[in-house]
Protein backbone atom coordinates (compact mmCIF):
# COMPACT_ATOMS: atom_id res chain seq x y z
CA UNK A 1 0.00 0.00 0.00
CA UNK A 2 1.12 3.57 -0.48
CA UNK A 3 0.98 4.68 3.32
CA UNK A 4 4.00 4.55 4.87
CA UNK A 5 3.12 2.79 7.72
CA UNK A 6 2.14 -0.46 5.40
CA UNK A 7 4.73 0.31 2.47
CA UNK A 8 5.43 -3.47 3.20
CA UNK A 9 2.50 -4.56 1.71
CA UNK A 10 2.65 -3.69 -2.30
CA UNK A 11 -1.37 -3.06 -3.43
CA UNK A 12 -0.94 -6.24 -5.81
CA UNK A 13 -0.48 -8.71 -2.69
CA UNK A 14 -3.25 -6.97 -1.03
CA UNK A 15 -5.59 -7.32 -3.82
CA UNK A 16 -4.56 -10.95 -4.33
CA UNK A 17 -5.32 -12.01 -0.88
CA UNK A 18 -9.08 -10.13 -1.30
CA UNK A 19 -9.39 -11.75 -4.68
CA UNK A 20 -8.30 -15.29 -2.89
CA UNK A 21 -10.40 -14.84 -0.18
CA UNK A 22 -13.27 -14.49 -3.00
CA UNK A 23 -14.47 -10.96 -2.15
CA UNK A 24 -17.03 -9.57 -4.53
CA UNK A 25 -16.21 -5.68 -4.23
CA UNK A 26 -13.18 -4.34 -2.03
CA UNK A 27 -11.40 -0.63 -1.41
CA UNK A 28 -7.95 0.35 0.24
CA UNK A 29 -8.38 2.75 2.24
CA UNK A 30 -4.59 4.38 2.88
CA UNK A 31 -3.86 7.11 5.67
CA UNK A 32 -4.28 10.62 4.12
CA UNK A 33 -1.46 12.18 6.59
CA UNK A 34 1.27 9.49 5.75
CA UNK A 35 0.78 10.48 2.38
CA UNK A 36 0.36 14.36 2.82
CA UNK A 37 -3.21 13.88 0.78
CA UNK A 38 -1.95 13.29 -1.99
CA UNK A 39 -3.14 9.83 -3.17
CA UNK A 40 -0.93 7.43 -5.53
CA UNK A 41 -2.69 4.28 -4.32
CA UNK A 42 -5.68 4.51 -7.14
CA UNK A 43 -2.84 4.82 -9.95
CA UNK A 44 -0.82 1.79 -8.76
CA UNK A 45 -1.21 -0.62 -12.19
CA UNK A 46 -1.95 -2.82 -9.83
CA UNK A 47 -4.93 -1.07 -8.22
CA UNK A 48 -7.13 -3.49 -10.57
CA UNK A 49 -9.04 -6.37 -10.40
CA UNK A 50 -11.25 -8.69 -13.02
CA UNK A 51 -13.58 -10.61 -10.48
CA UNK A 52 -13.86 -7.47 -7.58
CA UNK A 53 -15.89 -4.98 -7.85
CA UNK A 54 -13.34 -1.96 -6.81
CA UNK A 55 -14.36 1.22 -4.88
CA UNK A 56 -12.04 4.06 -4.13
CA UNK A 57 -11.47 5.28 -0.49
CA UNK A 58 -9.29 6.48 1.91
CA UNK A 59 -8.56 6.99 5.66
CA UNK A 60 -9.22 11.30 6.55
CA UNK A 61 -6.98 10.62 9.37
CA UNK A 62 -6.58 13.63 11.96
CA UNK A 63 -6.48 14.25 15.62
CA UNK A 64 -10.25 14.53 16.20
CA UNK A 65 -10.75 11.71 14.62
CA UNK A 66 -10.96 9.08 11.55
CA UNK A 67 -13.12 8.22 8.43
CA UNK A 68 -13.77 6.33 5.08
CA UNK A 69 -14.20 8.09 2.61
CA UNK A 70 -15.61 6.20 -0.38
CA UNK A 71 -16.73 6.34 -4.11
CA UNK A 72 -17.68 4.27 -7.21
CA UNK A 73 -14.34 6.52 -9.36
CA UNK A 74 -11.77 8.42 -8.06
CA UNK A 75 -12.40 12.06 -6.45
CA UNK A 76 -10.46 15.33 -5.96
CA UNK A 77 -9.09 14.96 -2.64
CA UNK A 78 -7.61 19.06 -2.28
CA UNK A 79 -11.11 20.13 -0.24
CA UNK A 80 -11.18 17.22 2.01
CA UNK A 81 -7.48 17.16 2.93
CA UNK A 82 -8.01 20.97 3.40
CA UNK A 83 -10.30 20.13 6.47
CA UNK A 84 -7.76 17.75 7.87
CA UNK A 85 -5.06 20.03 10.47
CA UNK A 86 -8.14 21.18 12.34
CA UNK A 87 -10.17 17.75 12.09
CA UNK A 88 -12.69 19.94 10.67
CA UNK A 89 -15.34 17.35 10.47
CA UNK A 90 -18.70 18.96 9.49
CA UNK A 91 -16.64 20.71 6.80
CA UNK A 92 -15.00 17.19 5.60
CA UNK A 93 -18.16 15.66 5.37
CA UNK A 94 -19.82 18.69 3.53
CA UNK A 95 -16.96 18.59 0.89
CA UNK A 96 -17.38 14.43 0.82
CA UNK A 97 -21.59 15.07 -0.11
CA UNK A 98 -20.13 17.86 -2.37
CA UNK A 99 -18.78 14.92 -4.70
CA UNK A 100 -21.65 12.32 -3.78
CA UNK A 101 -19.07 10.27 -1.72
CA UNK A 102 -19.94 8.73 1.28
CA UNK A 103 -18.31 9.16 4.82
CA UNK A 104 -18.57 6.51 7.14
CA UNK A 105 -16.24 7.29 10.81
CA UNK A 106 -14.06 4.37 12.40
CA UNK A 107 -13.42 2.99 15.38
CA UNK A 108 -15.30 6.18 17.45
CA UNK A 109 -14.15 5.04 20.98
CA UNK A 110 -10.75 3.93 20.00
CA UNK A 111 -7.62 4.71 18.26
CA UNK A 112 -8.01 8.27 17.27
CA UNK A 113 -11.48 8.28 18.46
CA UNK A 114 -14.17 10.35 17.24
CA UNK A 115 -14.46 13.77 18.41
CA UNK A 116 -16.02 15.74 16.10
CA UNK A 117 -20.05 15.03 17.36
CA UNK A 118 -21.92 12.49 16.47
CA UNK A 119 -24.82 14.95 15.98
CA UNK A 120 -23.06 15.08 12.45
CA UNK A 121 -24.19 14.19 9.03
CA UNK A 122 -22.16 11.41 8.39
CA UNK A 123 -23.51 8.02 6.61
CA UNK A 124 -22.22 5.10 9.18
CA UNK A 125 -20.20 4.21 11.61
CA UNK A 126 -17.71 0.76 12.34
CA UNK A 127 -18.57 -0.77 15.11
CA UNK A 128 -16.18 -3.73 14.58
CA UNK A 129 -12.75 -2.90 13.90
CA UNK A 130 -10.11 -5.89 13.73
CA UNK A 131 -10.43 -8.74 16.16
CA UNK A 132 -13.55 -8.19 18.08
CA UNK A 133 -12.54 -9.39 21.37
CA UNK A 134 -8.93 -7.45 20.85
CA UNK A 135 -9.95 -4.66 22.53
CA UNK A 136 -13.40 -3.52 24.64
CA UNK A 137 -14.01 -0.54 22.31
CA UNK A 138 -15.72 -2.68 19.85
CA UNK A 139 -18.57 -3.21 22.60
CA UNK A 140 -18.21 0.43 23.12
CA UNK A 141 -18.62 1.39 19.58
CA UNK A 142 -22.04 -1.04 19.51
CA UNK A 143 -23.03 0.48 22.08
CA UNK A 144 -22.45 4.17 20.80
CA UNK A 145 -24.56 2.91 17.88
CA UNK A 146 -27.36 1.46 20.01
CA UNK A 147 -27.37 4.87 21.65
CA UNK A 148 -27.63 6.54 18.08
CA UNK A 149 -30.48 4.10 16.78
CA UNK A 150 -32.05 5.04 20.30
CA UNK A 151 -32.27 8.84 19.31
CA UNK A 152 -34.11 7.88 16.24
CA UNK A 153 -31.47 8.14 13.49
CA UNK A 154 -31.08 5.75 11.00
CA UNK A 155 -27.37 4.43 10.83
CA UNK A 156 -25.67 1.72 9.29
CA UNK A 157 -22.86 -0.01 10.81
CA UNK A 158 -20.05 -1.83 9.22
CA UNK A 159 -17.06 -3.37 9.63
CA UNK A 160 -13.02 -2.77 8.91
CA UNK A 161 -9.82 -5.07 9.04
CA UNK A 162 -7.84 -2.26 9.68
CA UNK A 163 -4.80 -4.86 8.38
CA UNK A 164 -1.90 -2.75 7.38
CA UNK A 165 0.80 -5.69 6.89
CA UNK A 166 1.06 -8.90 4.82
CA UNK A 167 3.93 -10.39 6.23
CA UNK A 168 5.02 -9.30 9.88
CA UNK A 169 3.11 -10.58 13.00
CA UNK A 170 0.18 -8.38 12.36
CA UNK A 171 -0.92 -10.69 9.63
CA UNK A 172 -0.84 -13.93 11.33
CA UNK A 173 -3.09 -12.59 13.49
CA UNK A 174 -5.69 -11.05 10.89
CA UNK A 175 -5.95 -9.85 7.64
CA UNK A 176 -8.14 -8.67 5.09
CA UNK A 177 -11.83 -9.43 5.86
CA UNK A 178 -11.48 -9.56 9.28
CA UNK A 179 -14.34 -9.02 9.90
CA UNK A 180 -16.14 -8.44 6.65
CA UNK A 181 -18.81 -6.22 5.97
CA UNK A 182 -21.77 -7.98 3.67
CA UNK A 183 -24.11 -5.64 1.02
CA UNK A 184 -27.20 -6.62 -0.26
CA UNK A 185 -27.07 -5.07 -3.42
CA UNK A 186 -29.18 -4.95 -5.93
CA UNK A 187 -26.67 -5.56 -8.90
CA UNK A 188 -22.97 -5.98 -9.11
CA UNK A 189 -22.06 -2.53 -9.64
CA UNK A 190 -20.24 -0.12 -7.50
CA UNK A 191 -22.95 2.00 -7.37
CA UNK A 192 -25.51 -0.75 -5.65
CA UNK A 193 -22.42 -1.35 -3.54
CA UNK A 194 -22.31 1.69 -1.58
CA UNK A 195 -26.14 2.37 -2.16
CA UNK A 196 -26.75 -0.86 -0.15
CA UNK A 197 -24.53 0.17 2.11
CA UNK A 198 -25.92 3.46 2.95
CA UNK A 199 -29.24 1.90 3.27
CA UNK A 200 -28.45 -0.47 5.61
CA UNK A 201 -28.80 -3.33 3.62
CA UNK A 202 -25.43 -4.72 5.97
CA UNK A 203 -24.61 -7.89 8.07
CA UNK A 204 -20.79 -8.52 9.65
CA UNK A 205 -19.03 -11.42 10.09
CA UNK A 206 -15.64 -12.33 11.55
CA UNK A 207 -14.12 -13.84 8.27
CA UNK A 208 -15.22 -13.85 4.72
CA UNK A 209 -15.50 -17.98 5.44
CA UNK A 210 -17.44 -17.59 8.68
CA UNK A 211 -21.13 -18.19 9.33
CA UNK A 212 -23.26 -14.68 8.28
CA UNK A 213 -26.51 -13.91 9.39
CA UNK A 214 -29.96 -12.85 7.20
CA UNK A 215 -32.82 -11.25 8.84
CA UNK A 216 -35.93 -10.82 7.07
CA UNK A 217 -39.55 -9.90 8.25
CA UNK A 218 -43.30 -10.17 6.96
CA UNK A 219 -45.11 -7.58 7.67
CA UNK A 220 -48.37 -8.84 6.34
CA UNK A 221 -48.33 -12.01 7.74
CA UNK A 222 -48.67 -13.40 4.12
CA UNK A 223 -45.54 -15.71 4.02
CA UNK A 224 -43.45 -13.87 2.43
CA UNK A 225 -40.87 -12.32 4.08
CA UNK A 226 -40.31 -9.24 1.76
CA UNK A 227 -38.65 -6.53 4.25
CA UNK A 228 -34.98 -6.56 4.60
CA UNK A 229 -32.08 -5.58 6.68
CA UNK A 230 -31.88 -1.52 7.01
CA UNK A 231 -35.56 -1.72 5.62
CA UNK A 232 -37.95 0.96 7.51
CA UNK A 233 -41.66 -0.28 8.58
CA UNK A 234 -44.95 1.54 9.31
CA UNK A 235 -45.76 1.28 12.52
CA UNK A 236 -49.82 -0.07 12.26
CA UNK A 237 -50.21 -1.55 15.52
CA UNK A 238 -49.98 -5.06 14.15
CA UNK A 239 -48.00 -8.28 14.58
CA UNK A 240 -45.01 -8.61 12.36
CA UNK A 241 -43.34 -11.73 11.75
CA UNK A 242 -39.40 -12.02 11.50
CA UNK A 243 -37.21 -14.45 10.65
CA UNK A 244 -33.34 -15.06 11.36
CA UNK A 245 -31.36 -17.39 9.21
CA UNK A 246 -27.58 -18.58 9.50
CA UNK A 247 -25.94 -18.83 6.27
CA UNK A 248 -23.05 -21.57 6.30
CA UNK A 249 -23.42 -23.16 9.66
CA UNK A 250 -21.13 -26.09 10.60
CA UNK A 251 -22.65 -29.82 11.46
CA UNK A 252 -23.06 -29.89 14.40
CA UNK A 253 -22.44 -26.26 15.87
CA UNK A 254 -24.52 -24.79 18.53
CA UNK A 255 -25.11 -20.88 18.41
CA UNK A 256 -26.38 -18.29 20.50
CA UNK A 257 -28.32 -16.18 18.89
CA UNK A 258 -29.64 -12.84 20.75
CA UNK A 259 -32.48 -10.33 19.11
CA UNK A 260 -32.05 -7.22 20.28
CA UNK A 261 -34.68 -4.38 20.45
CA UNK A 262 -34.30 -1.08 21.17
CA UNK A 263 -30.40 -1.69 22.22
CA UNK A 264 -31.70 -4.13 24.75
CA UNK A 265 -32.31 -8.14 25.23
CA UNK A 266 -35.66 -9.18 23.25
CA UNK A 267 -35.09 -12.87 22.47
CA UNK A 268 -32.71 -15.54 22.67
CA UNK A 269 -31.99 -19.05 21.59
CA UNK A 270 -29.39 -21.55 21.48
CA UNK A 271 -29.48 -23.31 18.26
CA UNK A 272 -27.70 -24.89 15.67
CA UNK A 273 -30.64 -25.43 13.34
CA UNK A 274 -32.35 -22.54 11.37
CA UNK A 275 -34.53 -20.58 10.56
CA UNK A 276 -35.84 -18.66 13.96
CA UNK A 277 -38.99 -17.01 14.26
CA UNK A 278 -40.74 -15.07 16.19
CA UNK A 279 -43.64 -12.33 16.38
CA UNK A 280 -43.76 -8.85 17.99
CA UNK A 281 -46.34 -6.09 18.49
CA UNK A 282 -45.33 -2.92 18.37
CA UNK A 283 -47.48 -0.70 20.34
CA UNK A 284 -49.51 2.22 18.32
CA UNK A 285 -47.25 5.17 18.01
CA UNK A 286 -43.95 3.12 19.00
CA UNK A 287 -40.63 3.71 16.95
CA UNK A 288 -38.61 0.42 17.47
CA UNK A 289 -35.81 -1.35 16.19
CA UNK A 290 -34.36 -5.16 16.26
CA UNK A 291 -31.10 -6.57 15.32
CA UNK A 292 -29.53 -9.91 16.01
CA UNK A 293 -26.03 -11.16 17.38
CA UNK A 294 -24.64 -14.52 16.60
CA UNK A 295 -22.32 -16.33 18.74
CA UNK A 296 -20.10 -19.45 19.37
CA UNK A 297 -16.51 -21.13 18.45
CA UNK A 298 -14.86 -18.90 15.90
CA UNK A 299 -12.92 -21.99 14.18
CA UNK A 300 -9.46 -22.67 12.12
CA UNK A 301 -8.51 -21.29 9.81
CA UNK A 302 -10.30 -18.19 9.80
CA UNK A 303 -9.21 -18.02 13.34
CA UNK A 304 -5.74 -19.03 14.11
CA UNK A 305 -4.68 -20.49 17.17
CA UNK A 306 -2.34 -17.46 18.32
CA UNK A 307 -5.44 -15.19 17.73
CA UNK A 308 -8.32 -17.59 19.04
CA UNK A 309 -8.57 -15.15 22.56
CA UNK A 310 -8.40 -11.89 20.52
CA UNK A 311 -11.08 -13.34 18.28
CA UNK A 312 -13.77 -13.97 21.07
CA UNK A 313 -16.71 -15.63 20.60
CA UNK A 314 -18.41 -13.20 18.53
CA UNK A 315 -19.59 -14.49 15.04
CA UNK A 316 -22.11 -12.15 13.31
CA UNK A 317 -24.46 -9.29 13.37
CA UNK A 318 -27.03 -7.43 11.43
CA UNK A 319 -27.91 -3.98 10.61
CA UNK A 320 -31.15 -3.49 12.10
CA UNK A 321 -34.75 -3.87 10.75
CA UNK A 322 -36.63 -0.03 11.71
CA UNK A 323 -40.12 0.36 12.71
CA UNK A 324 -41.99 3.82 12.02
CA UNK A 325 -38.32 5.64 11.83
CA UNK A 326 -38.32 8.84 10.36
Amino acid sequence: MHSTDAADSPVSEVFAKAEQLGFDYFSLTDHDNHVQGKITTWGDAAYRSDTMILLYGIEWTTARGHANIFGIKPFDYAALWATHDAGDGRTAIAAAHAQSLYFFINHPTSGGPWECGFDLDFDGMEVWNALFAFAPSNGTAMQQWDSLLMSGRRMTARGGSDSHHQKDLESTFFNVGNPTTWVYAQEKTAAAVLEGLQAGHVSISYAPGAERLDFTADADLDGRFETVIGDNLRNDAKTIRFKIDILGPRAGTIYRVAVLKNGAPFSSWESGDTPLTFEDTPAAGERSYYRVELRGPTPLPEAPPVSAVAYGDFIALTNPIYIAFP
